[in-house]
């Protein structure tokens, strides 16, 4: 590692000024009046949310705040893309998720953890 890699490390992830665990009602509005505005990097987003990088923030949108997420339950069509998906991907999520419109990354594998991994590896 060079010492921007270092240092650039040190200033996203390990510096105490770093905000870790739930977004607050206001950072989640700024997060999303910020999409609305569009155009924005991550990095400028985090800027208005002292404390956040962008990461959290990208994080933040697309695994709760995008309209476009489905939050109910899952389909039983969905849960078997999910398993054929699985068995044909591997866990490259990213990709399963793709083939569900509306699930986040982090939904997919979540379900597939609670709902067949565990179920089927005992």
């Amino acid at each position: 590692r060079t010492s921007a890699d270092c240092r650039r490390r040190w200033e996203t992830v390990l510096s105490k000024g770093l905000v870790k665990g739930a977004f607050t009602e206001e950072e989640d509005k700024i997060i999303i009046e910020c999409m609305r505005e569009g155009g924005l990097r991550w990095m400028q987003i985090a800027e208005r949310i002292p404390g956040r990088i962008g990461k959290q923030c990208r994080e933040r949108w697309t695994n709760h705040l995008d309209p476009n997420l489905k939050k109910g339950g899952w389909t039983r069509e969905e849960d078997a893309i999910l398993v054929e998906a699985q068995q044909r991907f591997g866990n490259a999520w990213t990709k399963i998720a793709e083939l569900l419109p509306g699930r986040a990354e982090s939904a997919v594998k979540n379900r597939w953890n609670s709902a067949f991994y565990r179920r089927n590896n005992l």
